[in-house]
């Protein structure tokens, strides 16, 4: 029983902090003319602030746009 809780940290802990361990393939981006940044989290503190329309994106497809990672989530 220990044993299976302890699992069961290992593996729901870093859900809790925001990593994911799974590849991201999908990210959002603010559009508009000064936005520059990318976010994994639909919910980022820094995508709240996007006055204009949010995007979802591949991460492929951001990167050449030239969006880099928000500093909320580096």
């Amino acid at each position: 029983m220990k044993k299976l809780i302890i699992i069961l940290v290992i593996i729901t802990l870093p859900t809790f902090y925001g990593f994911t361990t799974l590849p991201v393939s999908d990210v959002y981006i603010c559009v508009s003319k000064t936005a520059s940044k990318y976010h994994y989290s639909q919910n980022c503190k820094g995508l709240s602030r996007c006055t204009h329309t949010v995007s979802k994106v591949s991460l492929t497809d951001a990167k050449s746009k030239g969006y880099s990672l928000c500093g909320w989530e580096d």
